[in-house]
């Protein structure tokens, strides 16, 4: 009779620790292991405006609310733009033929292990031969480790946790350094968002920090960084532009006026999209 009601009582745990994590960080993690693409998705594009690729497989934690806003957002900047845009979640759209067909390629939200090893080189060879890159938040989380050229070339540091309770906080942003990605922005801001912490700068491998969080401005816990906490930086990947950007787990992101701006900038800036980013 105990070890009845004591393996109740472990199912009980499991299934209550399981709804306060979703209720906690509205990420519900894949758990059947990581589910790889083979076959790619038909693409339709016409070569006579810029076109973006935005992806968003998840074979990690799945970051539901961070990336419908994202395509929501970028689908509309894309209208307003005249830009093409193409969202998938089939990892096999990184081939070199399909690569080639795109301006900038966005990991939004994206995460786990993702691409096969001939995938993981058409996009190395798509950034190094001048293709543009952007990560939004998940792109950068712990579950990219296993490849290394992304791991140390485009991303350039490792992520270390977030902020717990609560897990999405009001920060300060603030400006460090001058660059098109970031031209007009204010040297502060206010963002709501789930708050990423690395195990050093990226200005370590070569990377421009553009945008600090002040951790003085919300409650950090135990993943803290001194002295400067990065959350968007810029790197360059042989003749590749590319940018990743911790903000982007809430919705509420992708409504911030300054964040709008910096995505807008950061694509045109990645895809050598206007003539002065050329």
């Amino acid at each position: 009779m105990k070890k009845l009601l004591f393996a109740v009582f472990g199912i009980i745990l499991v299934l209550v620790i399981g709804v306060v994590a979703a209720f906690l960080f509205d990420q519900p993690q894949f758990i059947s292991g990581p589910e790889f693409d083979h076959a790619p998705p038909t693409v339709e594009l016409d070569a006579e405006s810029p076109a973006l690729l935005v992806f968003s497989k998840t074979n990690g934690f799945r970051h539901k609310e961070g990336i419908q806003a994202a395509q929501t957002f970028l689908h509309h900047l894309a209208q307003e733009r005249g830009w093409q845009i193409v969202t998938t979640e089939n990892g096999a759209v990184h081939n070199p033929q399909d690569l080639a067909r795109f301006n900038v390629v966005i990991w939004a939200n994206a995460s786990g292990p993702l691409l096969l090893p001939e995938q993981r080189d058409a996009l190395k060879s798509y950034v190094e031969n001048g293709g543009g890159f952007i990560g939004i938040h998940a792109a950068g989380d712990g579950s990219h480790k296993d490849w290394s050229w992304y791991q140390n070339t485009i991303l350039g540091t490792a992520f270390i946790g977030h902020t717990l309770i609560p897990h999405k906080q009001n920060a300060t942003i603030t400006l460090q350094q001058e660059h098109p990605v970031v031209r007009g922005l204010p040297a502060t801001w206010q963002h709501y968002d789930e708050w990423y912490a690395f195990d050093r700068s990226p200005a370590v491998s070569g990377a421009t920090v553009l945008l600090n969080v002040d951790e003085n401005s919300y409650k950090p816990g135990k993943f803290t960084m001194t002295p400067d906490h990065p959350v968007v930086w810029v790197k360059t990947a042989g003749k590749g532009r590319t940018l990743y950007s911790a903000l982007g787990h809430s919705a509420k992101s992708f409504d911030t006026p300054e964040y709008q701006q910096l995505l807008t900038q950061a694509i045109q800036w990645a895809g050598k999209l206007s003539p002065q980013e050329r």
